[in-house]
């Protein structure tokens, strides 16, 4: 257990690492990857069948990202990345931590037993995975609230890493105009645009109600998945 915990601490690190400057690599902007890893301990090693606990474990891809635009997938056991053999988490950081955004960057993986070069053309990190400041917004006539998804908000809803958008954070169960929302669920679109602050919803609700719509189209992730949902529009 404890080395399970050591390793959630250093996933955590790494994924940070990931998009945001790293103070203790480079005082520059590095490449985005979109990636969530784990590293690979003796005993991992031991289940895969492999004789040496080396290389880190991808756990999560975004969707849209460079990582699965390159053809990383889950699974996936990191050996290289830029030339740099990676052996340990720290390996992987060091090497993260000397890209920069629009970087094409070779990387190594082993996939059941085969191994795949793959390039990866890293970018500057997405606004909607930058999120750091807390907003929210309370819909009144429509029963619900919305909050910008940041850290501590993804923390106290469970919402899972990958995820992007509005976390919907309080729900009036006695109105029925919330377009069937509930506390926990994740807006990522309203009329197929992207959202990560809860200004940006506030204004597609009102373009929608000038140009005299009855309804805003939703992209909303549940607990059973993506769906889409209209949201009644009250004048």
């Amino acid at each position: 257990m404890q080395g399970i915990r050591i390793l959630t601490i250093v996933v955590v690190l790494l994924v940070l690492c990931m998009g945001v400057t790293c103070p203790t690599i480079t005082q520059a902007e590095v490449g985005f990857l979109g990636l969530q890893v784990q590293g690979l301990d003796r005993r991992a090693a031991k289940a895969l069948g492999l004789n040496l606990a080396s290389g880190v474990l991808v756990k999560d891809v975004a969707v849209g990202e460079p990582g699965a635009i390159a053809g990383v997938r889950r699974g996936d056991l990191i050996t290289k990345f830029n030339s740099k053999t990676v052996r340990i988490f720290t390996d992987l950081i060091s090497a993260v931590g000397t890209t920069k955004p629009r970087q094409n960057v070779p990387i190594e993986v082993q996939r059941r037993g085969l191994r795949f070069n793959l390039v990866m053309k890293t970018t500057k990190r997405p606004a909607q995975w930058n999120v750091k400041n807390d907003a929210f917004h309370h819909y009144r006539n429509m029963g619900f609230t919305v909050a910008a998804l940041t850290d501590k908000v993804r923390k106290n809803f469970s919402i899972r890493w990958g995820a992007t958008g509005l976390a919907v954070t309080i729900v009036d169960t006695e109105n029925t105009v919330t377009g069937g929302l509930r506390a926990g669920d994740v807006i990522l679109q309203a009329n197929l645009r992207d959202l990560w602050h809860p200004q940006q919803l506030t204004e597609h609700i009102e373009k929608a109600q000038t140009s005299g719509r009855d309804n805003l189209l939703l992209l909303v992730e549940g607990p059973a998945g993506y769906r889409y949902a209209l949201l009644p529009l009250k004048k």
